[in-house]
Order: structure tokens, then C-alpha cells, then sequence
């Protein structure tokens, strides 16, 4: 079966998502707890005291004081989003782990192109979807335990895009979501074409192939892209000294190397599903090969 219709898809995926909703249920339940826990070691251990704070503060100063406390929160839960995308990524074809899962699943009456973009909205955008739940869900949990006990009320969970939402020139958050998908991309070939353990067997082989390359630059020299200058559009004056006030100005180079990264991450998806088109019911037994 070759042919790609819509109305089959969308039933397939919709028969995919009851099946394993209890699964999805539960990966809900863990990563909610894990953020939550992480909220309280922010608030509660890593960093000043309370009481010491309200020795010291009061009114919004307070307020703003506490809320240093929950920035660091911010970074965790924006680390643990992309960890669930990666894993998510690795486990895309975690439904085909033995003869009798890969039996049934091959023999879906879907083609490969459904079974593929099936298994990739579960793994990619409904795994969002729960991270992003259990961000919000955690800091409602927090702050929750955060009035029981007497403390101001901060909310952080709708900070957590800004480390690249804040960002004053726009090809930098570009910069960092194309590394995102890119390394996300590199997960999805591992979790095609590893049969097991395929987040530790991908983020291995990604670890050995970094140190091959770095060896590799070393030997040959540093390669400079020269992505970007520092143009000085202006000075200002402290103290009787006069300093720059300068600029960015990204070079052709970054948007070339931008538009590169991009046509090898659409390579990676070609290649994970010409991967999972391989496969057969009977493989390797670490390999999808």
C-alpha cells in the first residue's frame, strides 16, 4: 500500500493515540512530578531562605526577590523540554520493539508514508504537548504548595521561552531553534535505525562522532565561518572615557550556513523514513537494518 489518503491517516492516527493513551497518561504523570520536584529543590533548597527573605524584604521587593528563585526554575524546565523532545524523538519507533509488535504494526493496513507520519506527530508534537503540559501543571503544583505555606505568589511557567524569546536580534533565536531541530533530527535516525536502547545508543554514537570531529579540527586547523561582525554605530562617555556602543551585522555567511542546516535536517526525516521503510519483521537485533 503506497498511496497516501487523508481520511485514512487521520483515522490511523486517532486509533494510534487510544491505544497508547494510557501510556501517554502516564509519561503525563512522571514528567509532571520530575518539574514539580525540580520547582521545590529551585525554591526551597538551592537557594536563600524564606524567612531569611522576609527578614529583608517586604511588599514587591519581596516579591521580586522570590521571583529570582523561580527564574531558576525557568532553565530546568526549558533543559527538560528539549530532553523530552530528544527522547521522543529516539523512541519514535518504540511500538515495533519485538517480532509481535513489528508484526502487527507492519501489517497495519496503512502505507508506510501514514505509519510514518503516525508514529512522528506522536513522538514529536504530542511529546510537546505533554512536556509543555507538565511544565504548566508543575507550577501550578508549586505555587499551590506555595500558598499552603505562606509565600508571595509567583508564576514562572510562562517565562520559559525567554532565554530565546528575549533575545534583541532574531537570528540568534533562529540560530538556537535550528541546533534544536537539527539535534532533534539526529534522534529521530537514531531511534530508526537502533532496534534498542535507542536514546543511549544515538546519544552515544552523537558523542563519539563530536569527539571524531573535534580531533578531525584540530588536526586541520579552526575553520572560521565568520558568521557575524561588531560594527560600532555610536560612543558614550562614563568617567571622561569614551566607549563604543556597537552593533551585529550577520554576515551572508550565517544565513547560507542557516539554510544548510536546515536542508540537512529535512535529509535526517528522508532518511528515517527510507529507514523505517526497511524494516522487515525479522532484523538485526540492534539494528532496523
Amino acid at each position: 500500500m503506497s498511496d497516501f489518503k487523508l481520511n485514512r491517516f487521520s483515522q490511523a492516527l486517532k486509533c494510534q493515540f487510544l491505544v497508547s493513551r494510557k501510556a501517554w497518561l502516564r509519561q503525563l504523570g512522571i514528567f509532571t512530578l520530575v518539574v514539580f520536584f525540580a520547582n521545590l529543590f529551585f525554591t526551597r533548597v538551592a537557594g536563600p531562605s524564606y524567612d531569611t527573605m522576609q527578614q529583608l524584604y517586604s511588599g514587591a521587593e519581596l516579591v521580586r526577590q522570590y521571583s529570582h528563585l523561580v527564574e531558576q526554575e525557568l532553565f530546568f524546565s526549558l533543559m527538560f523540554f528539549c530532553f523530552a523532545q530528544l527522547y521522543g524523538a529516539s523512541s519514535l519507533f518504540n511500538n515495533m520493539k519485538d517480532v509481535r509488535q513489528r508484526s502487527s504494526y507492519l501489517l497495519w493496513p496503512v502505507s508506510h508514508a501514514e505509519k510514518y507520519l503516525v508514529n512522528l506527530l506522536h513522538s514529536i508534537v504530542l511529546m510537546a504537548v505533554l512536556a509543555i503540559v507538565a511544565i504548566v501543571l508543575a507550577d501550578v503544583l508549586r505555587v499551590f504548595v506555595d500558598m499552603l505555606t505562606g509565600r508571595v505568589v509567583v508564576w514562572g511557567f510562562y517565562r520559559v521561552t525567554e532565554p530565546v524569546t528575549s533575545q534583541e536580534y532574531w537570528q540568534f533565536g533562529l540560530a538556537v531553534v535550528t541546533w534544536a531541530v537539527y539535534f532533534q533530527s539526529l534522534f529521530i535516525v537514531g531511534g530508526a535505525f537502533f532496534r534498542r536502547y535507542h536514546f543511549l545508543l544515538t546519544s552515544m554514537a552523537i558523542i563519539a562522532a563530536t569527539i571524531l570531529i573535534i580531533i578531525f579540527l584540530r588536526q586541520v586547523g579552526t575553520i572560521d565561518l565568520h558568521l557575524y561582525d561588531y560594527v560600532q554605530i555610536d560612543t558614550f562617555t562614563w568617567n571622561g572615557k569614551d566607549y563604543p556602543v556597537s552593533k551585529v551585522v550577520f554576515n551572508p555567511s550565517f544565513y547560507i550556513v542557516t539554510v544548510l542546516g536546515w536542508i540537512i535536517i529535512a535529509f535526517n526525516y528522508w532518511l528515517s523514513y527510507k529507514l523505517f521503510c526497511r524494516m522487515q519483521v525479522i532484523n538485526h537485533k540492534w539494528f532496523n537494518v
